[in-house]
């Protein structure tokens, strides 16, 4: 008998747990081709790391804490008139400073 309670307020507990969907992360999902470069830096901030593709598109690589000590990775396409395109998850990478302009 005490296992079956042990069980079901195992289970009770992780109804109860609230989504790992943090409120920032869908809102960056949202934005991803409605906002050029500049909106993203001003909602978001800069990206972990930025790539400029043969093609002229550049990728930006963004980082957001997911709870638990855990991170979610997004890589964020651009046009060549710098609006955001598309994105796809990416891992993310711990340690790596962030591209930020460097003051003068």
């Amino acid at each position: 008998m005490t296992k079956t309670w042990s069980l079901l307020l195992s289970c009770c507990l992780l109804l109860s747990l609230p989504s790992c969907s943090h409120p920032r992360m869908e809102e960056f999902e949202a934005s991803i081709g409605q906002i050029g470069q500049d909106d993203m830096i001003r909602r978001f901030g800069y990206p972990k790391r930025l790539k400029r593709l043969p093609t002229e598109i550049e990728a930006w690589d963004y980082e957001f804490p997911s709870g638990n000590s855990r991170c979610v990775g997004y890589r964020v396409y651009f046009d060549e008139d710098r609006r955001s395109t598309h994105w796809e998850p990416r891992s993310c990478h711990r340690g790596e400073q962030t591209n930020r302009p460097q003051g003068n």
